[in-house]
């Protein structure tokens, strides 16, 4: 795949903020309405359509149920991000500075080349990541059309009904989308927007969540490799680089703390919306049976719960690197270090022990343990759930 390479080396997620500027989360304030009118959008198109108009029967209301929470679990957390603009920017703002200090002090090349190295990595991963999500919207917006018209085109007995398969299970408004081909097309038009905005906005929530723990885990990485260094470092400058150490590392923590603000409550949401969709399609499967119409729900639960693990396991990362400061402080050869830098380095190992992470709601970490409880749970509320039917 021939992909744009990245420009500066040292930039730290300049895709990712571009695409944040086009939804309005990044930038000018006064065009912040862009996302606004884009959840606006989702509103119209997809949460009023399926609360106001109903179902024709049960088993399309459970699949349009199960959309209008996977499709909910994107648009409400963006919407929850939004409302945590100045935490975000500060912690774009540190992350930037930090990053700009392994470039601009004299410090080994490998700090240099390790963050250089995270930096195009996550740019071509979010790139890959972004026209896969192109191209499978663009597949789930053709298919049904081209299943729907093909049936009309190959059909011998004009009598004889055709299934119109619709994008999204909901009667949008006064559109009789299910019975007549005019119908259809206005709805398979009106549905091309829809479906791009759908996959823009999920695809823009993954990539934020993903970028940003990743890189607060890049400058908890570098502390341990200064530290590291730290005995190659001239007697003279040993501890003014100690002193910076550990105002790096205090930075760091304060980015963690800043991204565990912004999030914690676009985590609490993910979490008892995947625990939702779970309980909801397997009581339906121990219900009702397997069906066509459970497969086609099945993908979505997949992909809630992929995204539910990825979040888990970059939280265990974040975690782990967090412990590595603490590593590279015991592995050192501090015994050779005068009692001032001993008494330092005692002082960043303590702060360093305590575990630093990502919560869901300051509940819980966000990690794969807590993944592993949450599959439990849902099994829990599926029995006592199934005791009622």
């Amino acid at each position: 795949m021939v992909l744009p390479k990245l420009k500066d080396s040292r930039a730290v997620m300049p895709f990712l903020l571009r695409i944040q500027t086009l939804a309005g989360l990044w930038g000018d304030r006064s065009q912040r309405f862009r996302f606004y009118l884009i959840f606006t959008y989702f509103v119209l198109m997809v949460v009023l359509p399926k609360l106001l108009f109903g179902y024709p029967d049960l088993e399309i209301a459970v699949r349009g149920t199960a959309e209008l929470m996977f499709e909910s679990n994107a648009f409400f957390g963006m919407l929850m991000f939004s409302f945590q603009r100045d935490n975000y920017e500060r912690l774009v703002h540190q992350l930037q500075d930090l990053a700009s200090l392994v470039f601009s002090q004299d410090l080994p090349d490998e700090l240099g080349h390790y963050l250089m190295a995270v930096n195009r990595r996550v740019d071509r991963f979010s790139k890959i990541y972004c026209c896969c999500h192109l191209s499978l919207a663009t597949f789930f917006w053709f298919m049904p059309i081209y299943t729907t018209y093909s049936a009309y085109f190959a059909i011998t007995n004009s009598t004889e009904p055709i299934e119109h398969v619709l994008h999204l299970e909901e009667e949008l408004y006064w559109l009789k989308s299910r019975t007549s081909i005019v119908h259809y097309t206005v709805y398979a038009a009106i549905m091309w927007p829809t479906i791009y905005t759908l996959g823009f906005t999920g695809g823009t929530k993954l990539l934020t969540i993903f970028t940003n723990v990743k890189y607060c885990s890049a400058m908890l990485r570098l502390v341990a490799l200064r530290i590291q260094h730290l005995d190659k470092v001239r007697p003279k400058d040993a501890e003014r680089e100690m002193d910076r150490i550990i105002s790096n590392h205090q930075r760091a923590l304060d980015c963690v703390f800043l991204l565990e603000t912004t999030f914690r409550w676009v985590f609490f949401v993910q979490f008892i919306q995947c625990t939702m969709i779970w309980c909801s399609l397997i009581l339906y499967i121990a219900v009702t049976g397997f069906s066509s119409t459970v497969a086609n729900v099945c993908v979505q639960i997949i992909l809630v719960t992929v995204e539910t693990f990825g979040y888990c396991h970059f939280g265990t990362d974040l975690t782990t690197e967090s412990f590595s400061v603490a590593l590279a402080v015991y592995d050192s050869e501090w015994y050779r270090f005068p009692n001032p830098m001993r008494h330092k380095l005692r002082l960043l190992l303590q702060r360093a022990q305590k575990p630093v992470g990502i919560t869901a709601g300051k509940f819980r970490f966000v990690n794969v343990a807590q993944f592993g409880k949450m599959l439990k749970m849902s099994y829990s509320f599926y029995v006592v759930l199934k005791e009622q039917f």
